[in-house]
C-alpha cells in the first residue's frame, strides 16, 4: 500500500492542490462523512467489483449517497454478471481494506483489467472531491479534475456512465 506521505508526493508532482481533514479512524463512508459534515465536497464510495470469473475489474467512483442497481450497472457497462471483490483479493489488489479504497490504490500499479468509471451525476453536482489518501484517519479534498490528473498519471484510462 502506496503511505499517505507518497501520495502527499505524487499530489505534490502533479502539482494538485489539496486539504486535508484528521480525524478518528473510519470504516465506512457514513462514519467518514460525521467526521467532515462541515466541509465542501462529494462524499464518493468507491466499489470494486470484477465480472463472474474475476479476470476483469470496475472500478465505480461515485456519490456515496446514491444506490447503485448492479444489474443496471452491468447493462451499462456491458458485463452480465458483477459481484464485489472480496476482502483478500481488495488487500492483495490494492494493499487496501473496504472502508479505504480509492483511485489512490492504484498509484503505483497498474492492471490492465482495471477499468474505471465514474458517475456523471457526481460531476455534474460537485465541484470538490474527496477520498481517503489510503489512511482512514484523514479525508482528502480536492478539485474533481484531479482524479482524471492522478489517473492519467498512472497510466489509467477512464470513462463517465450515467449510473
Amino acid at each position: 500500500m502506496r503511505t499517505f506521505s507518497e501520495v502527499k508526493e505524487l499530489l505534490a508532482e502533479l502539482e494538485i492542490p489539496y486539504n486535508i481533514v484528521e480525524h478518528p479512524a473510519s470504516h465506512s463512508t457514513e462514519e467518514s462523512d460525521n467526521y467532515i459534515k462541515d466541509y465542501e465536497g462529494c462524499r464518493s464510495k468507491t466499489l470494486i467489483l470484477a465480472n463472474k470469473k474475476s479476470t476483469q475489474f470496475y472500478m465505480i467512483i461515485m456519490d456515496d449517497a446514491k444506490q447503485v442497481d448492479m444489474n443496471r450497472l452491468g447493462e451499462i457497462i456491458g458485463v452480465k454478471r458483477l459481484h464485489f471483490v472480496s476482502e483478500e483479493r481488495l488487500e492483495d489488489m490494492l494493499g487496501l481494506n473496504s472502508g479505504i479504497v480509492s483511485l489512490f490504490g492504484l498509484v503505483g500499479k497498474h492492471y490492465n483489467n482495471m477499468h474505471i468509471y465514474f458517475d456523471q451525476q457526481m460531476l455534474d453536482d460537485y465541484q470538490i472531491q474527496t477520498f481517503h489518501p489510503n489512511d482512514n484517519t484523514k479525508t482528502i479534498f480536492f478539485a474533481m479534475d484531479a482524479c482524471f490528473t492522478i489517473l492519467k498519471s498512472q497510466g489509467y484510462e477512464y470513462q463517465i456512465i450515467d449510473l
